[in-house]
């Protein structure tokens, strides 16, 4: 990741702009070759018991918020799952009571209500939200300062603030019906921290950002990892580019620029082709990057490999060495791909 900042970091330095491209991620694990849609359920609600209601008092959760985050990382996992040209999603209002606390996995649900449930909706897989659970501090600090008054006397002002952490932990279930098997069990967490400033204790606690909404989106981000986490998924990536250079190499790479943003990026690879071959090192290597993201845009991977091996080993652009790294990712990436997508091929 450093390697990643730090080029991104000089490219920012210099006159460069940013073309986004569509990448098919793939997923963590691989199912089996059989599921072709997946149905979700909800099966985290709280059991009703005066635990749960003691909780949400301490905590200071607000009525309605964990109902809201469970639903909320339900249509995370849909919307990813919306993204994948492996499954079809089929999201469901199936939502049942689950643990005690809300904290821990109840034991799975029996085969027969998961084969129930995939026979209703026609899927292969049923994907279960089997836990949720929040937990909330917040710590209070003061600061001091002091103002001289016209009339000689110094008054003393405390200003209050308030630090605010959440995490969101969300279980989850994938069923496989036809094997009788749990193809993956799972918790993952987000996280979010917020400040608050204020005259009184009170006005900077009033100041943090609504634990509903911080709740909501953190349970929805959960969501879509899940949802990455079994199934690949297209993603949107920048990668930036050179829109100019010094020298006899401006004219050249200015043009090249607006072919790009005509759309015309074959025409601005003419150039840029022509430019590799400049007596100016710099020049030549920012012409090799730009044919590196040129190649990447049309899924030539080897080929902007090579153009990016040439920017930084040949013309010594230093931002194209962790362009490396990411173009050889990619590429091992799409072989994870080919073997995951194999039985739609």
């Amino acid at each position: 990741m450093l390697p990643a900042l730090a080029a991104l970091a000089i490219l920012n330095s210099c006159s460069t702009s940013q073309t986004m491209l569509e990448v098919l991620q793939p997923s963590q694990i691989v199912l089996p070759d059989h599921i072709t849609a997946i149905a979700t359920i909800d099966r985290s609600k709280p059991e009703k018991g005066f635990a749960n209601v003691v909780e949400g008092l301490f905590s200071g959760e607000s009525i309605g918020q964990d109902r809201e985050g469970r639903r909320r990382a339900q249509l995370g996992l849909t919307e990813a799952l919306s993204r994948t040209p492996r499954f079809s999603v089929k999201t469901t209002s199936v939502e049942m009571s689950g643990s005690k606390n809300g904290a821990n996995m109840m034991p799975p649900l029996p085969w027969s209500e998961i084969e129930s449930i995939a026979k209703r909706y026609d899927a292969q897989a049923v994907a279960a939200i089997e836990s949720f659970d929040t937990n909330t501090d917040v710590a209070y600090s003061t600061s001091t300062t002091k103002h001289k008054e016209k009339d000689g006397t110094t008054t003393t002002k405390v200003s209050y603030t308030a630090r605010r952490n959440l995490r969101v932990y969300v279980g989850w279930r994938l069923y496989d019906p036809k094997a009788r098997v749990v193809l993956d069990e799972t918790v993952i967490s987000e996280f979010d921290e917020d400040t608050g400033f204020g005259n009184t204790q009170e006005a900077a606690s009033n100041n943090l950002r609504s634990l509903y909404d911080a709740t909501r989106e953190l349970s929805e981000k959960i969501g879509e990892k899940y949802g990455m986490r079994i199934a690949p998924v297209w993603i949107t990536v920048s990668r930036p580019f050179y829109t100019t250079a010094k020298g006899s190499g401006q004219e050249p790479m200015e043009r090249a620029h607006r072919y790009v943003q005509s759309g015309e990026w074959e025409e601005a690879a003419k150039i840029w082709r022509q430019l590799t071959n400049a007596p100016d090192q710099k020049i030549a290597g920012r012409a090799a990057h730009n044919l590196a993201v040129a190649a990447e845009r049309i899924g030539n991977l080897p080929g902007a490999l090579d153009w990016a091996k040439k920017a930084y080993n040949q013309y010594g652009n230093k931002a194209s060495q962790s362009y490396i790294y990411t173009l050889e990712q990619r590429i091992a990436d799409q072989d994870r791909l080919n073997y995951q997508l194999k039985a739609r091929t």
